[in-house]
C-alpha cells in the first residue's frame, strides 16, 4: 500500500463489503490486498475513522462505519428504534440512557443526528448515553423533544 489515504479507503471498503469480527480478522483482510500494516496503526485508523463493534441480530459483532455510510441499511433503523433503547433517567442537567449493549453509540449518533433544541450533546459507551442538556431546557423539554423526534423512546422515559 503506497500511502495512508489509500489504506484508510481500503479499510472502509472492507467494513462496508465484508463481516470483520476482530481487528486481528481485519489484518488478515489488508493483507490479502497487498496491505502490511501492524495493530498499533490499525487501532490508529479504526479510531480516526470512527468504526466501531456493533453487535448483529445473529449474535456477532462486527465492525461497522458510522454515519451516513454505514454498512447494513437496517442498522440505523434497529438503533433508532425502541427494542435497543430500554430507559432515560435525568440527573439535573444531565440524563442517563441505558440500552442493549452494543447499542448505545448508534442511538447516541442518531440523537446527535437530530439537532435536537434541548441537546448539547451525547457521550456513548458500550450501553450507556451520556446526554446533556442544554442550558435554559428542562426534562419536560427533552421529553418532548423526544416525543417529537423519537416517539418510540418516550414511554421508556422517568423523570
Amino acid at each position: 500500500m503506497e500511502n495512508r489515504s489509500q489504506r484508510l479507503a481500503l479499510i472502509t471498503n472492507i467494513i462496508q463489503n465484508e463481516d470483520v469480527e476482530s481487528q486481528s480478522n481485519l489484518l488478515e483482510k489488508l493483507r490479502e490486498h497487498g496491505c502490511e500494516v501492524t495493530q498499533a496503526t490499525l487501532s490508529r485508523d479504526l479510531k480516526l475513522l470512527k468504526i466501531f463493534r456493533r453487535f448483529t441480530n445473529d449474535g456477532r459483532y462486527l465492525y461497522a462505519l458510522q454515519g451516513p455510510s454505514a454498512p447494513e441499511p437496517g442498522m440505523m433503523k434497529a438503533a433508532s428504534s425502541a427494542e435497543g433503547f430500554l430507559s432515560m433517567e435525568f440527573a439535573g442537567n444531565l440524563a442517563v440512557i441505558r440500552t442493549v449493549p452494543a447499542f448505545a453509540q448508534p442511538i447516541s449518533q442518531a440523537i446527535d443526528d437530530m439537532n435536537m433544541p434541548s441537546v448539547i450533546s451525547t457521550i456513548a459507551g458500550n450501553d450507556t448515553i451520556l446526554l446533556v442538556i442544554r442550558n435554559g431546557f428542562s426534562e419536560v423539554n427533552v421529553m418532548q423533544d423526544f416525543e417529537n423526534y423519537f416517539p418510540e423512546f418516550a414511554s421508556k422515559i422517568h423523570s
